[in-house]
Protein backbone atom coordinates (compact mmCIF):
# COMPACT_ATOMS: atom_id res chain seq x y z
CA UNK A 1 0.00 0.00 0.00
CA UNK A 2 1.59 3.20 -0.63
CA UNK A 3 -0.73 6.03 -0.54
CA UNK A 4 0.47 6.62 2.53
CA UNK A 5 4.22 6.42 2.23
CA UNK A 6 5.40 9.69 0.73
CA UNK A 7 4.01 11.45 3.78
CA UNK A 8 5.14 8.85 5.91
CA UNK A 9 8.93 9.63 4.61
CA UNK A 10 7.90 13.20 4.88
CA UNK A 11 7.72 12.85 8.62
CA UNK A 12 10.26 10.80 9.11
CA UNK A 13 12.17 13.52 7.51
CA UNK A 14 10.70 16.13 9.43
CA UNK A 15 11.58 13.90 12.97
CA UNK A 16 15.18 13.89 11.83
CA UNK A 17 16.09 17.28 10.86
CA UNK A 18 13.68 19.43 12.44
CA UNK A 19 11.06 21.97 11.95
CA UNK A 20 9.59 25.61 10.83
CA UNK A 21 8.21 27.49 14.25
CA UNK A 22 4.25 28.25 12.59
CA UNK A 23 3.67 31.43 11.44
CA UNK A 24 1.53 32.36 8.69
CA UNK A 25 2.54 32.69 5.11
CA UNK A 26 5.38 29.91 6.49
CA UNK A 27 5.59 26.65 5.34
CA UNK A 28 8.68 24.60 5.11
CA UNK A 29 8.86 20.72 3.87
CA UNK A 30 11.58 18.48 4.80
CA UNK A 31 12.86 15.24 2.29
CA UNK A 32 15.48 12.89 2.53
CA UNK A 33 17.04 10.37 4.63
CA UNK A 34 20.11 9.04 6.57
CA UNK A 35 21.30 12.47 7.22
CA UNK A 36 20.60 14.17 3.66
CA UNK A 37 18.13 16.96 3.51
CA UNK A 38 16.41 18.77 0.84
CA UNK A 39 13.90 21.51 3.07
CA UNK A 40 12.27 24.31 0.53
CA UNK A 41 10.42 26.87 2.57
CA UNK A 42 7.73 28.41 0.59
CA UNK A 43 6.54 31.98 2.01
CA UNK A 44 3.59 33.49 1.12
CA UNK A 45 3.01 36.83 2.45
CA UNK A 46 5.00 36.25 5.46
CA UNK A 47 4.57 39.30 7.43
CA UNK A 48 7.62 41.04 9.14
CA UNK A 49 7.38 44.03 11.18
CA UNK A 50 9.97 46.68 11.12
CA UNK A 51 10.34 48.65 13.58
CA UNK A 52 11.84 52.46 12.90
CA UNK A 53 14.15 52.85 15.88
CA UNK A 54 15.98 49.41 14.35
CA UNK A 55 15.41 49.61 10.97
CA UNK A 56 16.54 45.55 10.63
CA UNK A 57 14.13 42.86 11.65
CA UNK A 58 14.36 38.91 11.87
CA UNK A 59 12.18 36.03 12.02
CA UNK A 60 13.24 32.50 12.37
CA UNK A 61 12.82 29.77 9.51
CA UNK A 62 13.91 26.65 10.94
CA UNK A 63 14.91 24.67 14.23
CA UNK A 64 17.46 22.12 13.84
CA UNK A 65 17.45 19.35 15.50
CA UNK A 66 20.83 18.85 17.73
CA UNK A 67 24.20 18.09 16.27
CA UNK A 68 26.61 19.42 13.95
CA UNK A 69 24.35 20.94 10.38
CA UNK A 70 26.39 21.02 7.10
CA UNK A 71 25.23 23.82 5.00
CA UNK A 72 25.96 22.37 1.07
CA UNK A 73 24.19 24.72 -0.76
CA UNK A 74 20.92 26.08 -1.93
CA UNK A 75 18.86 28.97 -3.72
CA UNK A 76 16.61 31.53 -2.92
CA UNK A 77 14.37 34.05 -4.63
CA UNK A 78 12.56 36.55 -2.59
CA UNK A 79 10.14 39.19 -3.60
CA UNK A 80 9.07 41.84 -0.55
CA UNK A 81 6.17 43.93 -0.59
CA UNK A 82 5.11 46.98 1.97
CA UNK A 83 1.91 46.99 3.62
CA UNK A 84 1.99 49.85 5.34
CA UNK A 85 1.99 53.46 3.43
CA UNK A 86 5.14 54.39 1.87
CA UNK A 87 4.62 57.50 2.20
CA UNK A 88 4.85 57.30 6.01
CA UNK A 89 6.58 54.22 7.01
CA UNK A 90 8.98 52.11 4.60
CA UNK A 91 9.31 54.39 1.63
CA UNK A 92 9.23 53.91 -2.10
CA UNK A 93 12.28 52.81 -3.50
CA UNK A 94 13.74 52.02 -0.17
CA UNK A 95 16.89 49.92 -0.14
CA UNK A 96 16.55 46.48 1.70
CA UNK A 97 19.53 44.15 2.91
CA UNK A 98 18.19 40.57 3.60
CA UNK A 99 20.37 37.73 4.44
CA UNK A 100 19.98 34.06 5.83
CA UNK A 101 22.37 33.57 8.82
CA UNK A 102 22.17 31.28 12.23
CA UNK A 103 21.67 34.37 14.37
CA UNK A 104 18.99 36.98 14.57
CA UNK A 105 20.19 40.45 13.09
CA UNK A 106 21.32 42.90 15.70
CA UNK A 107 21.84 45.70 13.91
CA UNK A 108 20.98 47.27 10.32
CA UNK A 109 24.79 46.44 9.19
CA UNK A 110 23.93 42.87 8.48
CA UNK A 111 27.30 40.43 9.54
CA UNK A 112 28.75 37.52 10.80
CA UNK A 113 26.39 34.57 12.06
CA UNK A 114 23.82 37.18 10.83
CA UNK A 115 24.73 36.27 6.92
CA UNK A 116 26.76 32.57 7.26
CA UNK A 117 23.76 30.99 5.59
CA UNK A 118 23.40 33.31 2.95
CA UNK A 119 25.71 36.80 2.34
CA UNK A 120 24.05 40.19 2.51
CA UNK A 121 21.96 41.06 -0.02
CA UNK A 122 20.62 44.21 -1.48
CA UNK A 123 17.58 45.03 -3.59
CA UNK A 124 15.51 47.81 -3.89
CA UNK A 125 11.95 47.91 -2.76
CA UNK A 126 10.60 49.12 -5.83
CA UNK A 127 6.87 47.45 -6.07
CA UNK A 128 4.76 50.24 -6.19
CA UNK A 129 2.15 50.14 -2.91
CA UNK A 130 1.50 46.86 -1.44
CA UNK A 131 3.15 45.54 -5.27
CA UNK A 132 5.63 43.06 -5.23
CA UNK A 133 9.12 44.11 -5.76
CA UNK A 134 10.90 42.25 -8.52
CA UNK A 135 12.50 38.69 -7.53
CA UNK A 136 16.11 38.53 -5.42
CA UNK A 137 17.90 35.65 -5.95
CA UNK A 138 20.67 34.48 -4.23
CA UNK A 139 22.59 31.52 -3.66
CA UNK A 140 23.09 29.70 -0.03
CA UNK A 141 26.88 29.39 1.06
CA UNK A 142 28.10 25.99 0.51
CA UNK A 143 30.65 24.38 2.89
CA UNK A 144 29.41 25.58 5.94
CA UNK A 145 28.76 23.53 9.65
CA UNK A 146 26.53 25.05 12.40
CA UNK A 147 27.92 23.61 15.48
CA UNK A 148 24.36 22.70 16.55
CA UNK A 149 26.16 20.07 19.45
CA UNK A 150 25.22 22.26 22.66
CA UNK A 151 22.26 24.44 21.62
CA UNK A 152 20.34 23.25 18.47
CA UNK A 153 21.17 25.59 15.55
CA UNK A 154 18.26 28.18 14.13
CA UNK A 155 17.75 29.46 10.56
CA UNK A 156 16.80 33.43 10.38
CA UNK A 157 15.68 35.27 7.95
CA UNK A 158 17.10 38.76 8.21
CA UNK A 159 16.45 42.25 6.73
CA UNK A 160 17.83 45.64 7.56
CA UNK A 161 16.77 49.10 5.98
CA UNK A 162 18.88 52.93 5.77
CA UNK A 163 17.53 54.11 8.91
CA UNK A 164 16.42 57.25 8.64
CA UNK A 165 16.75 57.61 4.78
CA UNK A 166 14.55 54.56 3.63
CA UNK A 167 11.88 54.05 6.99
CA UNK A 168 10.19 56.91 8.38
CA UNK A 169 8.00 54.93 11.01
CA UNK A 170 7.46 51.44 11.93
CA UNK A 171 6.33 49.34 9.03
CA UNK A 172 5.24 45.77 7.24
CA UNK A 173 7.43 43.84 5.17
CA UNK A 174 5.64 40.62 3.56
CA UNK A 175 8.08 38.19 1.81
CA UNK A 176 6.68 35.82 -1.14
CA UNK A 177 8.72 33.07 -3.21
CA UNK A 178 10.86 30.02 -1.89
CA UNK A 179 14.20 29.24 -0.45
CA UNK A 180 15.78 25.72 -1.16
CA UNK A 181 18.60 24.44 1.35
CA UNK A 182 20.83 21.91 1.24
CA UNK A 183 22.05 19.96 4.20
CA UNK A 184 23.23 17.56 6.16
CA UNK A 185 22.82 16.36 9.72
CA UNK A 186 26.47 15.07 10.86
CA UNK A 187 24.72 13.99 14.55
CA UNK A 188 25.72 14.98 17.52
CA UNK A 189 29.42 13.85 19.01
CA UNK A 190 28.50 14.14 22.39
Amino acid sequence: MTRGLPRTLSRAAAREAGLAPPKAGLAASTSGQGGSFRTVFSLNAMQVPVTDALAYASHKLFDFLGGKMRIKGGTARLQFAVLTSRASTINDNAALTWSLGSAAASSAALAGTMVNVLASTGRTLDGAGAALSTASIADVAAALTLDGTVTPADLYLNLALAAGTDIDADGMLAVTRTITLLWENWGDNA
